[in-house]
């Protein structure tokens, strides 16, 4: 977990409820830290994704970061996760001060 600003922490929430809700409404089954509407996520090697998603057996599991370089152990821990099992995706997004996504890594 990245220590953040009271403004980068605002922005960080922005950009995991906008991930949650378009995957929602993609139809997957969204679990997403500290927001009230979806249940939290479960552990990933020891730690609690952004967003942890399902549908029709098939996982997505996703970091919004407000920098790239934030909590980089933590990616790399959901990769190799990933990695492990043909039908599950790591990806992160990186917000800006709005929350706003501007730029996807894998």
């Amino acid at each position: 977990m990245a220590n953040r600003s009271s403004k980068k922490q605002t922005a960080h929430n922005k950009g995991v409820r906008a991930e949650a809700r378009e995957l929602n409404k993609k139809g997957w089954n969204v679990k997403a830290d500290h927001l009230r509407k979806w249940p939290n996520p479960p552990k990933v090697n020891g730690r609690y994704p952004d967003v942890y998603a399902t549908k029709n057996g098939n996982t997505r599991i996703v970091e919004i970061e407000t920098s790239r370089t934030d909590d980089s152990g933590q990616h790399t821990s959901f990769r190799r996760h990933a990695g492990q099992k043909s039908n599950t995706q790591f990806y992160g997004r990186v917000v800006d001060r709005g929350g706003n996504r501007r730029q996807t890594f894998e």
